[in-house]
């Protein structure tokens, strides 16, 4: 707010007369109001009227009331300051209400004969005002209850009212007076709990509107859904039964008749395609919204009244296929009923009626809306929104009626259309049934069985050989859907499946190789037979397609034959990636880019296949490692070693060409060619290598790993030693193979924390050492690798990365216990007051490890722990305590162990970021 505004409203303040309510304020004074109304206005005036009067005081805001009213029936005023100065009236009213000014609504009330405008247009914003004000339990709070103590005579000053004509509600004084004062009671009965049909009058009036022209006005039928959303007899359904009071039975049946009048409008528009921006689209789509509130709140009504129920489902039938936005209205029918069903609170045979009478329209509604072609949306978005809202609609529906004669009736009109689609080479329209059809076997995924009329869909796929490319996306997407029953009940048209996949990989690359490989994961072993012929076809086609759908298809080959046995699963393994082999063996040239495509399609092919080839089995051959993740490790093995002379140069000269992005290290394969992509899969296939190398195991390839990783690691290209990190998993490997390069890896990673490099980018070489600190134990924590491992160790802990500090925490902790440690008092000495200089702002995700390690220290190093605690006066976690506090934090941590110490250090980090108070240590003045 400007200090000009304020400046005009203080000098307005003081010069007005404070006459009794209603008297003319000086012209000096109206003129000022005016200045600034027209200007600004609105809400300024009453935030700036509020400010600074938490309390308000007799005579300051009320004595504002005549001021603003006189202005506001000036015919000088413009209608936009009128309007905002209705919101400054409105914004005192709530302020006084329950203080200096409770008469405030009545006194509004008592200008209705002379200003009903005015009036109505004051207390229509009193809900909106009342809610800025009071955001919790707004219903009970003071100002509200006071508020409501004079409804009783708005209730009757509106139940005088008669429309004139129909007009769409704005909230605002260009509404007639009608609209506003139904609008008033609507808004004060959704945010301030008022009953509407509490009011014998108003309820009378209300009903009595319903039957003539103005219970088609959008007003009324506002006021109508917020009655029947907010009366006692709603979503009684999980109550006790109760007899419902005589003013909502009254409304319910109006609502019945007025239904059953409008109905053959609604049949007419839903035979007519109705468009929403006509006023009888308009109207319907009201009553949709109706019709939605009773099904939703009064849901026995489609069972307790045989002519109700009638109206109520022929209604709603005719409104799923009058527009979608009209069907959208009762499109939570569906999840009601599947709600209530599954709590057993439909009596029998309710729900057989319902599905013979909504089905049809139901799936009709889909069918018409849901087409990619439909006029109905005029954004992708919304339509795409819209058809996955209806698929939601049909498999509640299946869901509903699963296990019963009526999920016939789902499926049969769906198969009806497609048939009706298919003889009339619409593909659109089939392509709307397929997506049907994707949605209801999704949820059948876990289920042993599947509809059969799944194996009539299917073929009219196959049997469409060109066609948009959303068309044929969903036919593909039907056809993943279906992957988990092609093995039994669809097993017949696997073949089929993968050879009409494989004649769209030109035209839906991506999508095609995708579902292909997924069903050869489900089913592949039913295609053996087929390999060798797949295979050739598989070498034609994806050596042109792009690299993501080359790898896809090669996957495939690879789910055809992983469940053979190991000799067999290796020699097919060999045979899928014979091409790669000679590739490598071609001599790619990665200078430039075509080398480098080439060589990213190795990549993708070799990361997708051991991929697929692991998934094969779930039984554990040893600890965390599954025989098909052991047999996979020896395919990929045994390729390696017979290509490594070409692969490791490649390998080595991409990883030295640019510094590895941070996500690199542990990144997933990329499938889509980019030089990160290229860089970023050659380090997954180092990992998946070394892995391979420890689990199998073999020495060679585990030599030949280390070699490339060392050969990076003193360019200064860190990320390699991901790989080693994989390596050391195998205790043997780990001592043969990598802790003899320790030295080479630990200078180079000193030399790049020397360099002042970010301590994010050593999280490869911190990682190589918790694993080494796990398989090699005290092998290397005897050997004189560890104090320069120590002296990065120290570098690390200034980090506040979770990537870097769970690692080198870990590393510590085992250090720290390790019997056969070799370093001095003195390096464990520095490591002990870096721990104590930073453990305060580690991430709390840390807690548990720092705690592991202020124990590994106190437990097996105590002399150094105790002086570390001696010295740690001007410690970092210290700097905001008093003396004594010091004092009593130095005690606790040298007496403390276990849970105690562990609460104790997440408290001194709290102290040090400023989330708690000093007053929190003396709980462990006298903990022992």
């Amino acid at each position: 707010m400007s200090a000009a505004v304020r400046a005009k409203i203080l000098e307005l303040h003081h010069s007005h007369d404070a006459a009794p309510w209603l008297t003319r304020s000086p012209q000096s004074a109206d003129a000022a109001l005016r200045s600034f109304a027209e200007a600004d206005a609105a809400w300024a005036v009453s935030r700036e009227l509020l400010e600074g009067y938490p309390e308000p005081a007799a005579g300051d805001l009320k004595d504002w009331a005549p001021v603003l009213l006189n202005h506001l029936e000036s015919e000088a005023t413009s209608k936009p300051s009128k309007q905002q100065l209705v919101v400054a009236l409105a914004a005192i009213v709530v302020a006084l209400c329950n203080t200096t000014w409770k008469s405030g609504v009545a006194d509004l009330l008592a200008l209705v004969e002379r200003q009903p405008k005015i009036t109505w247009g004051i207390l229509v914003i009193i809900p909106e005002q009342l809610s800025e004000v009071v955001h919790k339990y707004l219903k009970a709070d003071a100002r509200t209850l006071a508020l409501l103590s004079h409804s009783q005579a708005m209730l009757d000053l509106a139940a005088r009212y008669q429309p004139m004509s129909d007009e769409a509600p704005t909230g605002t004084l260009s509404d007639s007076d009608f609209s506003l004062a139904f609008q008033t009671l609507t808004q004060w009965s959704k945010v301030m709990g008022l009953q509407l049909l509490e009011h014998h009058g108003f309820a009378c009036h209300l009903t009595g509107l319903l039957g003539g022209p103005a219970g088609n006005f959008e007003v009324v039928l506002d006021a109508v859904i917020e009655v029947l959303r907010r009366s006692p007899g709603a979503f009684m359904i999980y109550e006790p039964a109760q007899t419902p009071t005589p003013a909502l039975e009254g409304l319910l049946g109006a609502v019945s008749r007025a239904m059953k009048a409008l109905l053959p409008t609604l049949q007419s528009a839903a035979q007519q395609q109705v468009s929403l921006d006509m006023a009888e689209g308009r109207l319907l789509q009201h009553w949709a919204e109706l019709a939605g509130t009773l099904v939703e709140a009064y849901t026995q009504l489609l069972w307790l009244d045989a002519e109700s129920s009638e109206v109520l489902l022929a209604f709603i039938g005719a409104c799923f296929v009058v527009h979608p936005q009209v069907a959208q209205a009762v499109a939570e029918l569906w999840a009601i009923l599947k709600d209530a069903k599954r709590d057993s609170k439909l009596p029998e045979g309710v729900m057989p009626k319902i599905l013979h009478r909504l089905a049809e329209p139901s799936v009709l509604s889909f069918v018409r809306f849901g087409r990619f072609d439909s006029a109905h949306t005029e954004e992708r978005s919304d339509l795409v929104q819209l058809r996955s809202a209806q698929q939601d609609i049909l498999v509640d529906m299946y869901c509903i009626a699963a296990g019963t004669a009526e999920a016939q009736l789902v499926l049969n009109g769906l198969f009806s259309s497609l048939e009706k689609a298919e003889s009339a080479r619409d593909l659109l329209g089939m392509e709307v049934v397929w997506y049907a059809f994707q949605g209801i076997v999704e949820v059948l995924a876990d289920e042993p069985a599947i509809p059969d009329v799944y194996n009539k869909v299917l073929p009219t796929v196959f049997r469409v050989s060109s066609a948009p490319a959303e068309v044929l996306s969903t036919g593909a997407a039907l056809l993943r859907g279906c992957g988990p029953h092609f093995e039994e009940r669809l097993q017949v048209h696997l073949a089929p499946a993968v050879q009409w996949l494989m004649s769209m990989v030109a035209q839906i690359p991506v999508e095609a190789s995708e579902v292909i490989q997924e069903l050869c994961g489900y089913a592949g072993k039913l295609l053996l037979p087929h390999f060798e012929e797949f295979l050739k076809v598989v070498a034609q086609v994806a050596q042109a397609a792009p690299s993501e759908v080359d790898a896809s298809l090669h996957g495939a080959l690879v789910g055809i034959t992983r469940n053979l046995p190991d000799e067999q699963a290796a020699h097919a393994f060999a045979n899928v990636c014979d091409g790669a082999g000679v590739l490598l063996k071609s001599g790619l040239d990665i200078s430039n880019e075509a080398g480098r495509a080439s060589f990213h399609r190795v990549l993708g092919r070799l990361l997708r296949c051991v991929a697929v080839a692991e998934e094969a089995g779930t039984a554990p051959a040893a600890a965390g490692v599954t025989q098909a993740s052991r047999t996979a490790s020896g395919c990929l093995a045994r390729f390696l070693l017979m290509h490594w002379t070409s692969l490791a140069p490649l390998c080595q000269t991409l990883l030295m060409a640019a510094p590895a992005t941070k996500d690199a290290a542990k990144g997933k394969p990329i499938f889509e060619y980019s030089d990160v992509a290229v860089q970023v899969n050659v380090l997954a296939l180092l990992r998946r290598a070394a892995r391979a190398a420890a689990e199998v195991p073999e020495a060679s390839l585990a030599e030949g790993l280390a070699s490339v990783a060392v050969a990076c690691c003193k360019e200064g290209q860190l990320a390699a030693l991901a790989a080693l990190a994989q390596l050391s998993a195998n205790p043997d490997i780990a001592r043969g193979h990598v802790m003899p390069h320790l030295d080479v890896i630990s200078s180079a990673s000193l030399t790049h924390v020397q360099h002042g490099r970010a301590a994010e980018d050593l999280v490869p070489f911190l990682d190589l050492c918790s694993c080494l600190a796990a398989s090699a134990g005290d092998a290397l924590f005897a050997s004189p690798q560890v104090p320069p491992l120590a002296q990065l160790s120290v570098a690390a802990l200034a980090s506040t990365e979770h990537d870097v500090l769970k690692p080198v925490l870990v590393f510590l902790q085992r250090l720290l216990t390790s019997r056969a440690l070799s370093l001095g008092q003195g390096d464990v000495s520095s490591l002990a007051q870096a721990i104590f200089a930073h453990f305060h702002a580690w991430p709390r995700s840390m807690n548990a490890q720092t705690f592991k390690v202020f124990s590994a220290l106190a437990e097996r190093h105590e002399q150094v722990y105790m002086s570390t605690i001696s010295a740690a006066v001007g410690a970092p976690f210290m700097a905001a305590l008093s003396a004594a506090d010091r004092l009593l934090a130095q005690q606790a941590l040298a007496r403390l162990r276990g849970p105690k110490l562990r609460a104790l250090l997440g408290d001194l980090a709290a102290l040090a970021r400023r989330e708690a108070v000093a007053d929190v240590l003396q709980s462990y003045a006298d903990c022992g």
